[in-house]
C-alpha cells in the first residue's frame, strides 16, 4: 500500500508541476523571438561559474556598509539542496521500488562517504536557514522583509533537513545499524542521533521512521508545486536564465525597423508584455528578490519611484494575470463557448495598461540608465533595457514626454545638439587652441578623428576640457582631426529618452559623413558618445576602432611620448562615469593617469567605486531634466566624495564634470573640493616640449 499510495502521489505531483510549467513556457512563446544560444561554450561556463558557483550571489555588496554582511549564506543553501537532492532520488527509488532500490550500487565506500556527505551538508543547510531567519528578523536589510512567502520557502527547507535525520536516524535504531555508521565518523549526525534515542522500541523508531519518510516527501512534492506561484520560482528560472544571458558587450538596444514599418505602432515599440523577447520575459520569472538592484539604484537610493526590483515583478504580475486570461480567452474560443469570451475579453479590457498604468510614467522617467543594477544582479536581468523599451512607448507613441525632455527633443531636431546653438557655434571653441585645430577636411590623412561632442563644443565649462585634450594631444604627437561643423549629436540622449526615431535620424547622419571621410578611429572624451559610436553605430553601417581620451592619453604617457614632471594635487579621488564603467568596463587607465600626476598613494578610492560606483545623475536623459523628487543624486555624490577628504575629484566625462559642479555649488562646498577632467590635470601637469625660437629680422638701414 505504501508503494501504490506513494507512486500515486509522485504522479500527481509532477503531473501539476508540469502543467503549471507548461502554463508559464505558453506565456514566453507570446514573445518576441530572440537568439540566445550562440557560442555554447562559453554558456556552458556561464552556468558553472554563476548558477553552480553562485558568483554573483556571494559577491560582497558595497552599499550595506556592513563588515560580513552578504548573501554567502545562501551559497550553502543552494549547494547543500544539490547534494541532499541525490539522498531525495534515493528515497525516490525507494518509493518506487518498495525499497528494494537504493544507491549502494556505486559500492560500499563511495555510498557511506555519500551518506556522511548529505548528512553533513543537512547541517549547514539548518544552520543557514536559521540565519535566514535571523537576517530577516534581526539584521533586517533593507527590501529583505520576513513575508510568509520566505518563511514558507525557509520553514520547507528546513522541514526537509529535519525529517531527513528523523527518517535515518529513527531507521538506525529500528534497524539497529547506529553504531555501525557512527564509528570514527563525526559527520554521520543520523547515526549520532540514533544513539541518543537507542532506547526507543524497534516498532515505535520504525513508526517514526516512516513518518518521517512520508513527511520528507509530501514537503518536498508540495514544494514542488509551490514554486513557481511564489517568489522563489527563481530557483527553477535562474539557470536557463544565466546559461541564456547575454555575453560580450551590454547596453545596446535592439534597433527598430523604423524605414520598412508601414506605420508607427507597427515597429516593434513595447505596449504589452508580449512586446518583450521571450528572454526579456524569463528575466522577470528569474529575480530573486535579493534587493540589490534597488539598493544600488540611483533613483531609488535618492527618493525616487523607481525600484528596479519592483518593476520587473510589475512586468510578471502583468504577464501572469493577463497571459492567463489571454490562455483561457483561447481555451474558451476553441470550444466555442461564445459568453465566456465575451466575458473574458471584457475583464482584458478593464485591466490597466502595462506602461502608464502598473508602471507609472514617472517610474520610467527616473531611470539614469547606469546600469548598477544590471550589474550586481545574480542572475543577469537586464532592468535598463527594459526601462528603456519602455519610454520608448511613452515618445513615439503616447507623446507623453516631459517638459524638459520635450525642449531637448526640440532642439536636437532643429540644431543637433541639446541647447538648441546654432551648428556653427560648434568651431567656436577652436579659436581658444593656439596654433588652431586642423578639421577632416584639411587633413584627410589624420590617423584619428577627435569626436568633441554637444558638450565638448558648446558647454563653456566642458570647452576647458577640449582645449586641454587638444593640448596634450598635439604635444603627444597624435595626428587627429575633428569634424567641426559636421558634427551632430551623437544620438544618446534621444536613445535612451526613448525617441528612437530622432536617434536614428541623427546617427545616420553621421555615420553618412564619417563614412565618407574614411574615418577608422576615434577619440572621444565622453564616455555616452563612446558607448553610442563604437557599440550601435554598427547597427546602421558605422564600423570604427573607437577610443575613450584617456586610454590614447595612458598610451602617451606610458610611451614617454607625454612626461609628467609637476603634481596636480596633495589627495585626489576618481569618480567612475557610468557608461565608461560598468558598460565599456575602462576603470583602469583615468585611475593610472591620475596617480602619475599625484604621486602613489595619492588617489583615494570612494566607498562606491569602480563596478559598484555611484552614478552623477545625468545619463538617461536626466542631464536636460529637473529632480522635483526626492533628493538630487549628484548631492548625495558629492557628499561621499567630500567624506573622503580628498581635495579634489578627477571626472572623465562631461555629464559628470557638469553634475558633480553642479552638487557641489549645490552644497556650498567649493572650498572643499573641486572637480577636475583628467585631461586637464594632465595639460597641467606634463612637461612641454620647448617652442621653437623664431629667428631676428635682420636690422634695417636707417633711412636718410
Amino acid at each position: 500500500m505504501k508503494q501504490i499510495a506513494f507512486v500515486l502521489v509522485f504522479i500527481a505531483a509532477h503531473a501539476l508541476f508540469v502543467w503549471t510549467l507548461m502554463r508559464r513556457i505558453r506565456i514566453l512563446k507570446r514573445c518576441k523571438p530572440e537568439d540566445r544560444l550562440d557560442h555554447m561554450g562559453d554558456r556552458v561556463m556561464s552556468l558553472a561559474r554563476f548558477f553552480l558557483g553562485q558568483g554573483k550571489v556571494v559577491e560582497r555588496v558595497a552599499y550595506q556598509r556592513k563588515p560580513g554582511v552578504t548573501s554567502f549564506h545562501h551559497i550553502w543553501i543552494f549547494w547543500g539542496f544539490l547534494i541532499i537532492s541525490v539522498g531525495t532520488i534515493e528515497i525516490f527509488f525507494s518509493g518506487i521500488s518498495g525499497g528494494r532500490i537504493d544507491l549502494s550500487f556505486i559500492g560500499a565506500t563511495p555510498y557511506r562517504l555519500l551518506k556522511l556527505t548529505i548528512d553533513s551538508f543537512n547541517v549547514i543547510v539548518l544552520v543557514a536557514v536559521c540565519f535566514a531567519f535571523l537576517r530577516r528578523i534581526v539584521i533586517k536589510p533593507r527590501l529583505i522583509p520576513l513575508s510568509a512567502d520566505a518563511a514558507i520557502i525557509l520553514g520547507g527547507i528546513g522541514g526537509l533537513m529535519i525529517t531527513h535525520y528523523g527518517f535515518h536516524a529513527f531507521h538506525f535504531v529500528a534497524s539497529g545499524q547506529a553504531e555501525a555508521w557512527a564509528v570514527d565518523s563525526p559527520l554521520a549526525v543520523s547515526a549520532h542521533l540514533a544513539r541518543v534515542f537507542g532506547n526507543v522500541p524497534a516498532e515505535t523508531a520504525h513508526a517514526i521512521s516512516e513518518v518521517n519518510w512520508w513527511g520528507h516527501v509530501l514537503i518536498l512534492l508540495t514544494f514542488l508545486n509551490y514554486l513557481p506561484y511564489s517568489k522563489h520560482v527563481h530557483i527553477i528560472t535562474s539557470g536557463p536564465n544565466i546559461f541564456t544571458r547575454r555575453l560580450g558587450q551590454r547596453g545596446i538596444l535592439p534597433k527598430m525597423n523604423i524605414a520598412e514599418a508601414e506605420d508607427i505602432e507597427k515597429i516593434g515599440i513595447v505596449g504589452a508584455y508580449k512586446d518583450f523577447t521571450w528572454k526579456s520575459m524569463l528575466d522577470n520569472f528569474s529575480c530573486t528578490e535579493c534587493g540589490r538592484c534597488s539598493n544600488f539604484c540611483p533613483a531609488f537610493n535618492t527618493g525616487k519611484p523607481l525600484s528596479p526590483m519592483h518593476l520587473v515583478h510589475d512586468i510578471k504580475h502583468e504577464a501572469l494575470e493577463r497571459g492567463q486570461l489571454e490562455s483561457n480567452l483561447e481555451d474558451a474560443e476553441k470550444r466555442g463557448a461564445a459568453d465566456l469570451v465575451t466575458q473574458i475579453k471584457a475583464q482584458l479590457e478593464e485591466m490597466e495598461p502595462l506602461i502608464g498604468g502598473r508602471i507609472k510614467e514617472e517610474t520610467l522617467w527616473a531611470c539614469t540608465t547606469c546600469g548598477a543594477c544590471q550589474e550586481v544582479c545574480p542572475v543577469f536581468i537586464e532592468h535598463p533595457e527594459k526601462i528603456m523599451l519602455m519610454r520608448q512607448n511613452l515618445v513615439m507613441l503616447k507623446e507623453a514626454v516631459p517638459t524638459d525632455l520635450a525642449r531637448t527633443f526640440k532642439n536636437l531636431e532643429r540644431n543637433s545638439n541639446p541647447w538648441g546653438l546654432a551648428p556653427d557655434k560648434r568651431m567656436d571653441w577652436m579659436e581658444l587652441v593656439e596654433g588652431g585645430v586642423p578639421t577632416i577636411e584639411e587633413k584627410p590623412d589624420a590617423e584619428y578623428l577627435l569626436w568633441v561632442g554637444c558638450a565638448g563644443a558648446l558647454d563653456d565649462r566642458i570647452k576647458k576640457s577640449t582645449v586641454a585634450l587638444v593640448e596634450v594631444l598635439k604635444e603627444g604627437g597624435v595626428s587627429f582631426a575633428v569634424m567641426g561643423a559636421e558634427e551632430g549629436c551623437v544620438g544618446d540622449t534621444a536613445r535612451r529618452a526613448g525617441n528612437e526615431m530622432l536617434y536614428e535620424m541623427q546617427a545616420t547622419q553621421n555615420v553618412e559623413t564619417m563614412n565618407g571621410h574614411k574615418v577608422k578611429k576615434v577619440i572621444t572624451a565622453c564616455p555616452h558618445c563612446l558607448h553610442t559610436i563604437r557599440n550601435e553605430y554598427p547597427q546602421i553601417g558605422g564600423n570604427y576602432e573607437t577610443f575613450h581620451h584617456t586610454q590614447i592619453l595612458k598610451q602617451l604617457v606610458d610611451s614617454g611620448k607625454i612626461q609628467i614632471d609637476q603634481p596636480a594635487a596633495k589627495s585626489m579621488t576618481y569618480h567612475d562615469p557610468c557608461y565608461l564603467g560598468r558598460w565599456n568596463g575602462e576603470y583602469d587607465a583615468p585611475r593610472e593617469l591620475l596617480a602619475r600626476t599625484s604621486g602613489e598613494g595619492a588617489v583615494r578610492e570612494l566607498d562606491r567605486a569602480k563596478q559598484h560606483s555611484f552614478c552623477c545623475g545625468g545619463g538617461g536623459g536626466r542631464m536636460w531634466q529637473e529632480e522635483h523628487i526626492g533628493d538630487r543624486v549628484n548631492r548625495d555624490r558629492i557628499k561621499e566624495v567630500i567624506a573622503s577628504g580628498a581635495e579634489s575629484v578627477g571626472v572623465a566625462c562631461p555629464f559628470c564634470t557638469v553634475m558633480l559642479e553642479d552638487g557641489v555649488k549645490d552644497l556650498g562646498a567649493e572650498e572643499k573640493v573641486q572637480v577636475v577632467e583628467v585631461a586637464q590635470v594632465i595639460a597641467r601637469s606634463m612637461r612641454r616640449k620647448p617652442k621653437p625660437v623664431e629667428p631676428a629680422a635682420p636690422p634695417t638701414e636707417p633711412t636718410v
